[in-house]
Order: C-alpha cells, then structure tokens, then sequence
C-alpha cells in the first residue's frame, strides 16, 4: 500500500509526456496526449529553458507592471495616513468642544486665572499632542507622493 502510494507521487511529479498528438476527428483538428486517431500525427514539444531568462521586452513590461503595483501601494497607503489624519482631526475638534465647557471650579482646580485661561492651557496642551502626529502623516503623505512622481516618470 505504502509503495504505491510512493509510485504514484514518483510518477505524478515525472512529466508524463512531452508530446502532443494532432488527429482529425469529424473534420475538427484535435490535440491529445494519447494517440487520438489513426492518422494521429506526434507533435514534439520542446523541453522550454529557462536559463535564458526573459526577453527584453518582458522585462520592460515586467518592471511596468511593478511600477504600476508599487504605485497602488502607495495610493493605499496615502488613503490610509489621510483617514488618520481626518481621525485625529476630528479627535482634536471633539476635545475642544469638550474643553470649551469648561466651569470655573475646574479652573479654579487648574490654577487658572480665569476659564478663558485654562480653556487655553487645555487646548493648547491637546493640541501638543496631536499636531506633531498630523504632521508626520502630512510628511509621510508628502514622502509618497514623492516616490509616486519619480515612478511615473
């Protein structure tokens, strides 16, 4: 049982035939890898060889194809980094509101002076905080399209 099993992996992975066979069937020209009629005529295929690499104008086409994928990976990525930055601008827009509501015992609390103050040291505190990560998003933004221009090119 195990043997063959073994023989028939051994003759799977063995390329069966390296012929085809063109025969008439019906007025139709049909292709087999058996003989398919009498006047069966064997078509040798040659082995394809691989070790002379791909013809010019594929690779020009290859490095086509690579540019345009490389191209829609950055699109994705941009989409990607403006979707953070909108985020993180609406995450700065909701803080503000939530700060502008501010009480006086709050900024009584913060060592304000008045609400106005301490609305200000709030929001400039937020802001500190989320304005450098928009920024790094807009210069990797402003990266990849950098790299897009010099690829279309």
């Amino acid at each position: 049982m195990v043997r063959a099993i073994i023989l028939s992996i051994v003759f799977i992975s063995i390329p069966a035939f390296s012929a085809v066979y063109q025969c008439t069937i019906d007025g139709v020209a049909t292709f087999s890898q058996l003989p398919c009629g009498e006047d069966a005529k064997e078509i040798i295929i040659p082995e394809t060889n691989v070790a002379q690499g791909i013809p010019k104008q594929s690779k020009a086409v290859a490095g086509e194809v690579d540019s345009y994928i490389t191209m829609q990976k950055i699109d994705r990525d941009i989409a990607l980094l403006q979707r953070e930055i909108k985020q993180l601008q609406d995450t700065l827009a909701a803080q503000k509101t939530k700060i502008s509501y501010m009480t006086q015992d709050t900024a009584n609390r913060m060592g304000a002076s008045s609400i106005a103050d301490a609305i200000a040291q709030r929001t400039a505190q937020v802001e500190r905080r989320i304005k450098p990560q928009i920024e790094q998003y807009q210069q990797q933004i402003e990266t990849l399209n950098t790299m897009k221009a010099q690829l279309s090119q």
